[in-house]
C-alpha cells in the first residue's frame, strides 16, 4: 500500500507540474465521459458541447444550443477534475466556451525536525502543513462551415496554475478542421498549441507546451438486424516532447499515440469501448432522455494508479 501511494503521488507531481515536458498534461487528456470511453482521441462526432475543447470545427454540425458538465476522479480520488462547456450560435459563427479545473487537496509538506542536520534516525521527517494544487484552463472557440462537407475551427485558451504560494499563467492557440468524406466516413484534424503555449511562473521560471497534431477517422454504419447504429473510430496523436516511453512508435522528435473506439446505439442507449496506447482500455455507456444526455466511463487500474470514473450530463435547447 505504501509503495502504491508513493507511485500515485509521484505520478500526480509529474502530471501537475514537472518540467516543461509535462506542462500541458492537465489539458491533454479527455474531459468528458464519452471521449474517455472511446480512447480519448475523438474529433469527428460529439453528443455534447465538449467539441468546444476537442474540435471547434464540429460546432456547426450541432443544430441546438447546449451545455455539458463533467466530473471525474483519478488516482483513487486524489485528483478531481471538473469540466463545463457551453455552445451557441452568434451570427454566422458557432461559438462556445469551456472550463477545465483540476484540483489536488491535502498535499502534505514535510520538514526535518532539526533543520540544520541531515536526515538520520534521530532527525525525523515531520509533517509541516498541507497545500493544494489547482490547474485551470479557459477556452473560447468558434467554428464555421467552409463548404457543405468541410468546416474549420479555432480556439484560444487561457491557462492558470497555483501551487502553495506560487502561480503561473499563460496562453495558447488551437486550430482544427472537419471533413465529411463519402461512404459515411468523417475525418478530423487538430493542431494543438500551434504557436507553442507558454506558462510563466511567479518564481521566474517558464514552461512551454510544444505543438501536437491529432488526427481522427470515423466510419458510421447500421446493423439492420439489431436495429442499431454504430461508429468505428480510430485516431492518432503526434507529440513532439519526447514521450517515447508511452508512445506506440517514435520517429526522431515525433511520438505517436494510437487509439480506437466502438460505439453502438440502440434507440436512445449507447454502449462504448475503447483503447489508447498511452493508457489502457476503457468502457462506458450513455442515455439520451428528452433533451438530456447522460454518459458514464470507466478506466481500470493503470500501472497501479487506481481506477478512473467519469460522469457527464448535457442539456440541449433550441
Amino acid at each position: 500500500m505504501i509503495q502504491k501511494t508513493i507511485i500515485i503521488l509521484l505520478t500526480v507531481i509529474c502530471y501537475l507540474s514537472g518540467g516543461s515536458k509535462y506542462a500541458g498534461e492537465f489539458i491533454g487528456g479527455g474531459v468528458d465521459a464519452r471521449s474517455l470511453s472511446l480512447g480519448n482521441i475523438v474529433l469527428t462526432s460529439f453528443n455534447n458541447p465538449s467539441a468546444v475543447y476537442f474540435n471547434p470545427s464540429f460546432l456547426p454540425e450541432m443544430a441546438m444550443d447546449g451545455v455539458t458538465v463533467s466530473h471525474s476522479e483519478r488516482f483513487e480520488g486524489i485528483v478531481q477534475q471538473e469540466f463545463a462547456a457551453y455552445k451557441t450560435k452568434y451570427r454566422e459563427f458557432d461559438v462556445g466556451a469551456a472550463l477545465i479545473w483540476i484540483n489536488v487537496d491535502g498535499i502534505t509538506l514535510t520538514r526535518l525536525e532539526n533543520e540544520d542536520e541531515v536526515i538520520s534516525p534521530d532527525n525525523r521527517i515531520i509533517p509541516d502543513g498541507t497545500v493544494s494544487d489547482n490547474e485551470f484552463a479557459f477556452f473560447l472557440s468558434m467554428g464555421r462551415k467552409f463548404r457543405d462537407n468541410m468546416n474549420w475551427g479555432a480556439g484560444v485558451k487561457l491557462l492558470y496554475k497555483t501551487f502553495e504560494e506560487e502561480s503561473a499563467s499563460g496562453i495558447g492557440f488551437d486550430v482544427s478542421g472537419l471533413y465529411k468524406a463519402p461512404y459515411n466516413i468523417d475525418l478530423g484534424l487538430k493542431i494543438q498549441d500551434i504557436t507553442t503555449s507558454a506558462l510563466f511562473w511567479t518564481t521566474g521560471t517558464n514552461e512551454f507546451i510544444s505543438p501536437s497534431i491529432l488526427f481522427n477517422a470515423e466510419y458510421n454504419g447500421r446493423l439492420e438486424y439489431f436495429l442499431a447504429d454504430y461508429k468505428i473510430i480510430g485516431g492518432t496523436k503526434i507529440r513532439t516532447e519526447n514521450y517515447s516511453e508511452y508512445s506506440f512508435a517514435s520517429l526522431g522528435f515525433a511520438d505517436f499515440i494510437l487509439s480506437a473506439g466502438l460505439e453502438l446505439k440502440f434507440k436512445n442507449v449507447f454502449i462504448r469501448g475503447g483503447y489508447n496506447t498511452d493508457d489502457t482500455w476503457s468502457a462506458g455507456s450513455g442515455l439520451e432522455l428528452f433533451n438530456f444526455v447522460l454518459d458514464y466511463a470507466f478506466r481500470p487500474d493503470f500501472e497501479d494508479l487506481g481506477n478512473t470514473h467519469k460522469a457527464s450530463i448535457s442539456y440541449f435547447w433550441k
